[in-house]
Formats: structure tokens, C-alpha cells, sequence
């Protein structure tokens, strides 16, 4: 490979590292010297813009601030009303085991015969099946001896008594349920004493499940007003991501805005900068900023350097691609030249052999 290819590549590296070096220092200088305009009463389109740039951005964090605070919210309200709602259930549970000890304190005590006679007949239905199947299957467990057939159908025997007996048990249970429940929604008087106290428990739990639906109330208003937000606006994420990239826009045109600016303050600009631009500038820009402006200085000539000789290397390689095709040509005339000399001579001596051969014709037309 030609050195001068080497070398115009190694110059392309070199002068983009340079430009990346050139443009972090514009850009840098620039952000700076904007900052310095802030306060000022200018009326340059740039600033201007600057302005409304940072506007942009800090309306945008904002905003992403009580998407997020919102969207955390949310979070917090579906866990809290999970958890409540798993408290409920465990307090319905806790409820329903007490409305039970109820019933069945209230059909063994003969105080409460006057509401109990409408379940009395079930009740007593249900307690004769539950000893009359309790005692089948005792007299199954209790019977020795037969052989494998007899016990086989023995045990498929227990089971079945066992599925009743587990039937009758839940309908036990459910009449308990029925009785306890209706009765502590009456007025209490003159209690037995194991009757008020399960009365008063089932009061307190009431209460604090009265006070927690309450509660769930507000909650599920207050999550349902946010989604409903999250409806209109869209996603959360979504929404934090449009503003995440409009503010990843809006960095990227001030980017341009620091560099130009940066530029025009340390005079790398291609263009001509008008004399009140120049002036404001010269405002800004203090001593300590030669350094800055004196690195820009030789950055940008360097790069200046590094095109020029890029565009040498380049000419000097077009000039010998271009005198290759000059030898090219020559060769193919010159080839193309010896052919002609060649065919004139193939022409003259076809030409000869056409007099040669009248010469012939006329000699022969003679002897006609």
C-alpha cells in the first residue's frame, strides 16, 4: 500500500480527535460565557434562545419529578390496599370463627330457646346425623378379624361414612354461622356471660373493619383519581420517556448553541461576525479566558494544517493516478498506431494482388 495512504489516513485520525478536542472546548467555553449572560439585557436571538432552552429542561425535570412522585404513589397505594384488603380477609376469617362459637353457645343454652326455636329442628336433625354416622364409624374401626374382602369393603364403607360425616359437620358449621350472625345484630340485654363477651368481640372487630373499609374508601378514590390521570397523559413510563428525550433534543441544540458561541469567542468562526456581536463578546470574555481562547486558536490550525496536508497527499496521489492513465492512453496509441501500420501494409499488398491479377485478365483476354 502507498505511504501516502498510510499517512493520509493517519492524518483523517488525528485531525477528528482534534475536532473532538476543538468542539468539547467550544462547547465548554460557550456554556460558560452563556452563563455569564444571565443577567444581562441583551437582545440576541441566541440568548434568547438559551433562555427558553433551560426553561425547557427544568419545566421538563420538574414534570418527570411528579410523573415519578405520582407513579410512586400509585406503587405505595396498591401495596397499602392489598394489605388491607389481606387484613379484611383475615378479619372476616377471625368474624366468621367467632359468629360460629356464637351460634353454637346460643343452640347449647337453653336462655336463648325463644330465638333458637326456628333452628332447633336442624339443629337437632344435624346433631342425631353427626352421632349416628360418629358412631357407625367407630363400630367399623372397632371390628377386628374377616378377611381381605371384608376388610376391603369395610374400608371402602369408613370413607363414605367419613364424606357424610364431613358433609353433615360443614352444614353444622353453616347453621352455627347463620344463628350467631343474625343474632348479633340484635340489641343486647341481660346477656349470659360467654354470649357478651363473644358479642363484644365481634363488636370491636366490626369496628376496626368499619374504620378500615373507610379507609380502603380513600385510598381506592385516591388511586383511581391517579390513574385516571395516567389515562389522559398516558403511560408513566411512556410519559417519562417522551420528556427524557425532548430534554436529550433540547441538550443537543444547546450543544450547538456553545459551540457556535464558543467559536465566535475565539474567533474560529468561518463567517464574519457583525460589530455588536463582536462588542458583547468582548463584554464577556475576561483575561483569565486567554488560556481557553489560545488552545482554540491552535486547535482549529492544527486541524486547518492537518486538511491541507490531507488535500497534498490526496493532489499528489491524483496526479500520479491521472499520469498513470496518461501511459495508459500512450500505450493503447501507440498499440492502436502499429495496428494501422499494419493494415496500410495488408492494404497495399492486397492492392498489388488486385493489379496482378487485371494484368492476368488482360493478357488472357488476348487469346479470346
Amino acid at each position: 500500500m502507498d505511504d501516502r495512504r498510510k499517512r493520509i489516513d493517519e492524518l483523517e485520525r488525528v485531525k477528528q480527535e482534534g475536532r473532538a478536542s476543538l468542539d468539547t472546548l467550544l462547547e465548554n467555553f460557550g456554556e460558560n460565557l452563556y452563563s455569564r449572560s444571565k443577567d444581562m439585557q441583551v437582545d440576541f436571538e441566541d440568548i434568547i434562545l438559551y433562555n427558553v432552552h433551560l426553561k425547557e429542561i427544568a419545566e421538563s425535570n420538574t414534570a418527570i419529578g411528579k410523573v415519578e412522585e405520582k407513579n410512586r404513589r400509585f406503587r405505595e397505594l396498591e401495596e397499602t390496599i392489598e394489605q388491607k384488603e389481606l387484613e379484611e380477609k383475615e378479619r372476616s376469617k377471625e368474624l366468621e370463627g367467632i359468629h360460629k362459637r356464637l351460634g353454637k353457645a346460643l343452640l347449647e343454652n337453653k336462655v336463648y330457646e325463644d330465638f333458637t326455636s326456628l333452628f332447633r329442628e336442624q339443629a337437632d336433625a344435624l346433631t342425631s346425623k353427626l352421632e349416628s354416622l360418629e358412631s357407625r364409624i367407630k363400630e367399623l374401626e372397632n371390628k377386628d378379624g374377616g378377611n381381605v374382602f371384608s376388610w376391603i369393603g369395610k374400608s371402602a364403607q369408613g370413607l363414605v361414612l367419613r364424606s357424610f360425616l364431613s358433609k353433615a359437620q360443614e352444614s353444622q358449621e353453616l347453621l352455627y354461622l347463620n344463628v350467631g350472625e343474625r343474632y348479633s345484630d340484635r340489641e343486647a340485654s341481660g346477656e349470659e356471660e360467654e354470649v357478651k363477651g363473644l358479642r363484644e368481640e365481634i363488636a370491636k372487630i366490626r369496628a376496626v373493619s368499619h374504620n378500615a373499609m373507610d379507609e380502603l374508601m380513600v385510598l381506592r378514590d385516591e388511586k383511581r383519581m391517579i390513574s385516571a390521570g395516567f389515562g389522559i397523559d398516558g403511560n408513566p413510563q411512556k410519559q417519562i420517556q417522551n420528556l427524557k428525550n425532548h430534554i436529550g433534543q433540547v441538550r443537543e441544540e444547546l450543544r450547538s448553541l456553545y459551540k457556535n458561541f464558543g467559536a465566535q469567542a475565539c474567533g474560529v468562526m468561518d463567517s464574519e461576525i457583525a460589530p455588536e456581536r463582536k462588542y458583547f463578546i468582548d463584554t464577556i470574555v475576561t483575561a483569565e479566558d486567554a488560556e481557553v481562547i489560545g488552545r482554540a486558536v491552535k486547535l482549529n490550525q492544527s486541524i486547518f494544517d492537518y486538511d491541507r496536508g490531507i488535500s497534498k497527499l490526496k493532489a499528489s496521489l491524483a496526479i500520479d493516478e491521472e499520469n498513470a492513465k496518461i501511459e495508459k492512453y500512450r500505450k493503447s496509441i501507440e498499440e492502436k498506431k502499429n495496428r494501422i501500420i499494419e493494415f496500410e501494409k495488408n492494404i497495399a499488398d492486397l492492392q498489388e494482388s488486385v493489379q496482378e491479377s487485371e494484368t492476368k485478365i488482360q493478357e488472357l483476354q488476348k487469346q479470346l
